[in-house]
């Protein structure tokens, strides 16, 4: 996984933009129907970017836009592949979740399912999802850069 970017201790270091995003196609290239991928960092971390990357490694056609207001967007990608983009940070417990059809969600065989905030669920340790591969990712600023750490 390294071109233009650096890789450091097993880290993604990125000092744009456009380096967060190659990064987000790369993980994108990897990914299947099924696959989960829980995003945390702090406001301004590089989420959305490294979720545009993964879209547009899927081939999403459409805008990529936060969810924060509407907690979730669903993009199509594919003959029948659904990338969920799904924005956390103002639920609170597992049943908000389940409420906004998440079970359903996992059990479709097309989705990819990309959640910010997983640690504002309270509650249930979402990372422990049975027949869904499950993907950590942290993203953190040092010095004007963004370290990526991706955990499988």
């Amino acid at each position: 996984m390294k071109n233009e970017w650096q890789m450091k201790n097993g880290k993604f270091i990125t000092s744009s933009v456009e380096e967060t995003r190659k990064i987000g196609q790369n993980v994108a290239s990897k990914l299947q129907g099924g696959d989960v991928i829980f995003l945390s960092g702090i406001l301004g971390a590089g989420k959305t970017e490294l979720i545009r990357g993964i879209a547009k490694g899927l081939g999403v056609k459409s805008k990529i836009v936060s969810p924060t207001f509407n907690i979730f967007r669903v993009y199509e990608f594919g003959k029948s592949g659904k990338l969920y983009h799904f924005d956390c940070y103002r639920l609170k417990k597992y049943t908000d979740l389940v409420e906004l059809g998440w079970e359903e969600i996992l059990a479709d065989p097309n989705a990819i399912i990309v959640l910010e905030w997983p640690e504002c669920i309270l509650g249930k340790d979402l990372t422990k999802l049975s027949g869904n591969k499950v993907i950590l990712v942290k993203i953190k600023i040092k010095n004007s850069r963004r370290i990526i750490e991706l955990e499988q």
